[in-house]
């Protein structure tokens, strides 16, 4: 479990590279949670906390989707945010590791699931 929660925060501070082509095109980022037997619904509720928490702090608080259906390969909840520029986005990523709340949040989740993934798209 310890692994898992290290895991969660090395993914959650990971930044990408930026150049200057890309600083104010729009991407999408979007975290893919698999929950632990029995912990979907935990985990559903627990990513609809986290959102609260982001909004306490002024920000984008994105959508949180549940699958629906039985297909094991899928994540069960998908985390979505749009931020205007790469440079929106590591700033939220800067605000988010500064803060202790949403450390407590990262390190609870990190014992509902099992994997965890993200990815980062550019919107066209």
């Amino acid at each position: 479990m310890k692994k898992i929660v290290i895991f969660l925060l090395l993914v959650f501070f990971l930044t990408f590279t930026t150049t200057s082509a890309q600083v104010d095109q729009t991407i999408v980022v979007q975290n893919y949670y698999w929950a632990k037997e029995g912990k979907i619904d935990e985990v559903y509720a627990h990513r609809l906390y986290a959102s609260k928490v982001r909004d306490s702090f002024g920000l984008a608080v994105g959508r949180v989707l549940k699958r629906i259906g039985e297909n094991g390969e899928l994540s069960h909840v998908i985390w979505e945010c749009e931020y205007n520029s790469e440079a929106a986005r590591i700033e939220d990523v800067r605000l988010l590791t500064e803060s202790r709340a949403f450390e407590k949040v990262t390190k609870k989740m990190g014992m509902l699931i099992d994997k965890f993934e993200r990815g980062v798209y550019k919107v066209n």
